[in-house]
């Protein structure tokens, strides 16, 4: 239960400030941790790709981005990453934190994939007769069956299974 921050605390409880100092002090160790976190070669690549666009929509000078994609390169963590970011996009929209363990990935429907695996299977007969002749020369009806199907199920597996 929360309560109103001036509201008076009582015997052995400690007061809303001293709640906040102590909730205040975690929030800083945990940036901490995660700044001392160690970044991969594709989020620097990404760091400076944002870099690009950055100078290309104006907002950074020539000599600021040799020096910020030069700072980028040599980042080892992430709080090296957020100092060269610093002042080019809202926190709201930097995060370079990883998947936390604790927090799964959201989970996805089991019945796009289904639908998928069960247009596939009867298809496949029809993607295959079709790739048979038209490799082989003898026919046009071979490209007909895969212009009809090949399309259709890519589609689909595109449906099923999301990027993320």
């Amino acid at each position: 239960m929360s309560m109103p921050y001036d509201a008076p605390s009582g015997p052995g409880d400690p007061g809303p400030d001293e709640a906040y100092r102590r909730w205040r002090h975690l929030q800083e160790q945990a940036d901490a941790q995660h700044d001392a976190l160690l970044v991969s070669d594709a989020e620097r690549d990404g760091v400076c790709r944002r870099l690009s666009a950055a100078f290309s929509e104006g907002r950074i000078t020539s000599p600021e981005l040799d020096d910020r994609t030069s700072r980028a390169l040599a980042a080892r963590t992430y709080g090296d990453l957020e100092d060269v970011m610093a002042g080019l996009e809202p926190p709201a929209t930097t995060s370079y934190r990883p998947v936390m363990p604790g927090y799964p990935l959201p989970q996805r429907s089991v019945l796009p994939r289904l639908v998928f695996w069960l247009v596939g299977l009867v298809t496949a007969p029809f993607i295959l007769v079709g790739t048979l002749l038209t490799f082989s020369g003898e026919s046009v009806f071979g490209v007909v069956l895969l212009l009809l199907f090949l399309p259709g199920l890519i589609a689909l597996y595109r449906w099923a299974h999301p990027r993320t």
